[in-house]
């Protein structure tokens, strides 16, 4: 008996078929992968976000702990040094403030800087002071017996007055000096409190222990001084810093400076910049930004996510911000400028002025009575993204609080 046999054929996938199985799961894992970065990034801002305001409370804390209102003096024009006793402005062009606010006022200053590569490398003494702020020093203030000067920031050349932060010479007065030892004073120096904050300490979290050991901190922070209708006024930078070729800690890098520059500054009405902010509807929109460089110095405050500090103490946020050169769309501010009230000198009556370049001689502003709302910023402060050893910076935050 011949029994048959009958051949069965099983289901199965061609190459074509499996090829394209393949690619459609390609498509939807790279979807998927994609959103890994964007999620990462969203973190990290949310911890910014977070972490930001409190390492500047953090900060405040620590500034408030070392000084206080009484130590600071006011700046009067064609005085050799400081006093807060002395007035005596008037409405003239040889007057610095013709458009007196309170008499001393002084505009945003930032505090005298060790030298980055201060003392020797070996020295644990020197590396703690590396970056350190010296609030009050002069340009004839020793860091260490025999070291180098602090970096001062001067005054702008329309003042005859000693650079630096001016401190309350009623509280801190010159110290006679009798050079000779006949009971007779030969001369005056200048008796400069010492109130230093180390970059350790401007680190989160803060470091305390060894200098040289000193770790990399998740964040950082600088400030800068202002006074204001006799008040002194704090503004405090809170920035991450990226440096994928060390594991170090962060130091503001001074090299080839004559004065501290950080946080950065800019006039806006001076190139690369095309002119001051307004505060009418619409004027969050900054026109004519598209014109300047973000990638200069001078131009880094346009990056997306930056945080301003304007010479009349107000903070600005930039929500949509540039990176490049050929981005043609304008920067924009999450909110316009506030507009800014008119005041009349009380000496002078019928002489309005208003908080804009009041520090500055070579500008006269004059207005009707009411508000300003055209040119209310004119300089800004700012963390730059990019430092002189090309470390990238990431502006965090930024306050302004009384002292």
């Amino acid at each position: 008996m011949i029994h048959s046999r009958m051949c069965t054929t099983r289901p199965g996938f061609s190459l074509i078929e499996l090829l394209l199985a393949i690619f459609i799961l390609g498509i939807g894992i790279i979807s998927i992968a994609t959103l890994f970065p964007a999620g990462i990034a969203q973190q990290q801002k949310t911890s910014d976000d977070i972490i930001g305001p409190i390492v500047a409370r953090n900060a405040l804390t620590l500034i408030r702990s070392r000084i206080e209102q009484e130590d600071f003096g006011g700046a009067e024009p064609f005085e050799q040094f400081w006093s807060p006793a002395k007035c005596g402005f008037s409405i003239s062009q040889e007057e610095v403030n013709p458009w007196p606010t309170i008499c001393g006022d002084w505009m945003w200053r930032r505090p005298a800087m060790v030298p980055s590569d201060f003392g020797d490398s070996g020295d644990p003494n020197a590396i703690s002071l590396r970056g350190a702020i010296d609030i009050f020093a002069t340009p004839d203030t020793r860091i260490l017996a025999g070291g180098e000067d602090p970096l001062v920031e001067d005054w702008t050349p329309n003042y005859e007055t000693e650079p630096g932060i001016p401190y309350n010479k009623e509280r801190y007065p010159d110290v006679d000096v009798d050079s000779n030892g006949d009971g007779t004073p030969d001369y005056s120096r200048l008796n400069v409190p010492s109130k230093r904050i180390l970059s350790a300490e401007r680190q989160y979290p803060m470091w305390s222990g060894d200098p040289m050991e000193r770790p990399k901190a998740q964040y950082y922070w600088d400030c800068m001084f202002r006074r204001y209708e006799g008040r002194v006024l704090v503004a405090i930078f809170v920035y991450r810093v990226i440096d994928p070729l060390s594991n170090g800690p962060y130091t503001v890098e001074t090299t080839g400076l004559a004065t501290p520059n950080f946080p950065l500054y800019a006039n806006l009405s001076t190139a690369p910049n095309v002119g001051s902010w307004g505060a009418l509807p619409g004027s969050e929109l900054l026109q004519g930004t598209e014109l300047v460089d973000p990638t200069v110095e001078e131009g880094m405050w346009q990056y997306p996510g930056q945080w301003l500090v304007d010479q009349n103490g107000n903070v600005h946020h930039v929500q949509r911000g540039r990176r490049r050169a050929n981005n043609t769309t304008p920067v924009l501010l999450t909110a316009r400028p506030s507009e800014l009230s008119v005041f009349e000198s009380v000496e002078y009556p019928g002489n309005p002025g208003v908080n804009v370049n009041w520090w500055d001689q070579s500008m006269t502003p004059v207005f009707p009575s009411g508000f300003v709302d055209e040119g209310v910023v004119t300089d800004i402060w700012y963390i730059p993204v990019v430092d002189r050893q090309d470390r990238k910076l990431i502006p965090v935050y930024a306050t302004v609080e009384g002292l």
